[in-house]
């Protein structure tokens, strides 16, 4: 056995497929775009940031590397300074000579280079000979120097940045080391300590733009903090896991998330100085914009979305409302009733489909009345042959036997009747075809008015007038008699007073029109109303079946539809108490 799915796509209503459809094509393609948008302007913005930072302080980098030089250029002017080498070597022994030489070309020098170059605070040689006069500030003596003694086994003519932990304090104690070899640089004779101010970096914090979210970090060699500024705090299992992410000898730039919040991590690195330079920052604090951005592109969005929703409700309702009406009236339709849609059809599928509903209810409805027709013809079928198996002669014999009793007995009424009667029944009986002509049909009317004028004597007056050629005009038997009966028994025998009765046939090139009009009882607005309705087509026979009587009436109009084509019919026009018109409008070349 094989099992239905739980879930069937097809069998769902057509306002749950609009509903989906709905959600996949404008609901979620419009939220998936617009987070989409965000996070690439997002993302596109933090890059943005973050290059444009590395680019200022590359630039600020390229400056301090620029101080270094002109900073590392005054070992130079000592080391090519021969009063200055010769002073340190030893080579003035008279203290003369080396007051001398020293007050007019040593110290003159140390004012130059510190007066030329902001960024150097103080310079000290440390002399190697220890047989000279020293001239303080500028000159100590080599066992005076209380930094690290690797310092002092630094090769000769080379030099060296040092930077000294300061603790919390974010000033950087940064010196630079240089040898002063002799004339032949065959031995050292001084060591240049050259003292750099605390501002020699405030140009890259400027130009990092520090906030209360922020920490800074400076890094030696090897990867020591040697000064920094944390307004974040941080644990130091935290500060060394994402230093971790910047330690490299190159600058670079990264993102990443630390309890809940996006941090940028910057790394600088100062060649000359080998000092490595770390900034964190919260970025929340720095894209506060982006915040805005955000909330804007929610309203956008919304609005975006709110806008599509419409429009997708216009169109998905003009297409659903139509096909649930016309869902709503097919509902309606039974073996009985075939009602054609009424309502609104657009020249699209929907119009389409509409159209070719009505047009297959009409088809049907016209078949249900051809088979109803078919079974009316079957039982009048029956009807005669059932007549045809009466003895006509029998009957005939029998009637006129009365008339001329009836004449013996000097009755003429009696007589009259029963001859008029007997003609009525030879009309009947005797003929073997279904239509006749409108003369034979006028005749027998004639004959059965003149048997109610008998029993009705002065309460019924009849006219005819005919204006037409009705010898040769075919009709079906018994067309007028039952229309006649009725004005006479259900009208006209109704009222006390006397009533009328006219027939009139005319015609034109297309028509045939019998017109019977009596003053009797008239007929109910209602039942008007339904006997109308059966005749046109737009109301069920069943209805008038239930209701009572009128079936004679919508024979004949069944009958004449067929004989005559669905462009002839019967009109009833009626008022309660005055009267009723019945109007015949037979087509004429259309007989069948």
């Amino acid at each position: 056995m094989k099992l239905k799915p739980a879930f069937s796509y097809q069998n769902l209503s057509i306002v749950k497929k609009m509903a989906i459809g709905y959600i996949f094509i404008i609901f979620i393609p419009i939220i998936s775009f617009g987070l989409f948008l965000y996070n690439q302007n997002y993302n596109s913005f933090l890059e943005e940031y973050a290059q444009g930072r590395q680019k200022i302080v590359n630039q600020v980098l390229n400056n301090v590397n620029v101080s270094t030089v002109q900073i590392e250029s005054a070992y130079q002017l000592f080391q090519n300074n021969s009063n200055t080498i010769a002073y340190l070597s030893g080579n003035y022994r008279s203290d003369f000579e080396q007051v001398s030489n020293f007050l007019t070309y040593i110290r003159p020098l140390f004012s130059y280079i510190l007066s030329s170059n902001q960024m150097i605070d103080g310079m000290t040689i440390y002399m190697e000979q220890q047989n000279g006069m020293v001239f303080r500030p500028e000159m100590a003596r080599m066992d005076e120097f209380k930094l690290d003694e690797s310092i002092k086994k630094l090769p000769l003519g080379i030099g060296k940045w040092i930077t000294f932990t300061s603790g919390s304090n974010q000033d950087i104690n940064l010196h630079y080391f240089h040898k002063i070899g002799n004339r032949n640089f065959e031995q050292d004779i001084g060591l240049l300590d050259i003292k750099v101010t605390s501002n020699f970096i405030k140009p890259l914090l400027e130009s990092l733009n520090l906030n209360s979210k922020s920490n800074f970090y400076v890094l030696d060699q090897d990867n020591q903090v040697i000064s920094h500024i944390e307004k974040i705090p941080l644990s130091k299992d935290s500060e060394m896991a994402l230093l971790d992410q910047a330690f490299q000898p190159n600058a670079k730039y990264a993102y990443h998330t630390f309890n809940g919040n996006k941090m940028l991590i910057e790394s600088f690195y100062s060649d000359s100085l080998k000092l490595q330079f770390v900034m964190m920052e919260q970025v929340d604090t720095v894209f506060i914009g982006i915040k805005k951005n955000k909330y804007i592109l929610v309203l956008i969005v919304a609005l975006l979305l709110l806008l599509l929703s419409g429009i997708y409700y216009l169109i998905a309702s003009s297409i659903t409302k139509r096909i649930l009406k016309l869902s709503k009236h097919m509902r309606q339709v039974d073996e009985n009733h075939f009602p054609i849609y009424r309502g609104e059809i657009n020249k699209d599928e929907v119009g389409h489909l509409t159209s070719s509903y009505n047009a297959m209810i009409k088809r049907m409805d016209e078949l249900v009345n051809t088979v109803h027709r078919s079974e009316m013809l079957r039982k009048e079928s029956a009807y005669l042959m059932m007549q045809a198996q009466i003895k006509p002669h029998f009957l005939y014999n029998t009637l006129e036997s009365i008339r001329m009793i009836a004449e013996a007995n000097d009755d003429p009424e009696a007589a009259e009747m029963s001859y008029t009667l007997g003609k009525l029944f030879r009309y009947s009986l005797s003929g073997t075809k279904n239509e006749t002509s409108l003369r034979e049909e006028v005749d027998n009317v004639k004959d059965y008015i003149k048997i109610q004028q008998i029993r009705l004597a002065d309460r019924l007056k009849v006219t005819f007038e005919i204006d037409a050629a009705i010898d040769n005009f075919q009709c079906p038997h018994y067309m007028l008699q039952p229309i006649i009966e009725n004005s006479i028994v259900h009208g006209i025998a109704n009222v006390r007073k006397q009533g009328s009765l006219s027939i009139r046939i005319w015609e034109d090139s297309a028509f045939m029109f019998i017109s019977v009009v009596d003053t009797g009882i008239g007929i109910e607005e209602e039942r008007l109303i339904l006997l109308q309705g059966v005749l046109n087509g737009t109301m069920d026979v069943h209805r008038l079946q239930k209701s009572g009587g009128g079936l004679g009436i919508m024979n004949v109009n069944e009958r004449v539809k067929m004989f005559f084509g669905d462009r002839s019919g019967i009109q009833i026009e009626s008022k309660l108490h005055e009267g009723t018109i019945c109007l015949l409008k037979l087509a004429k070349g259309v007989t069948s």
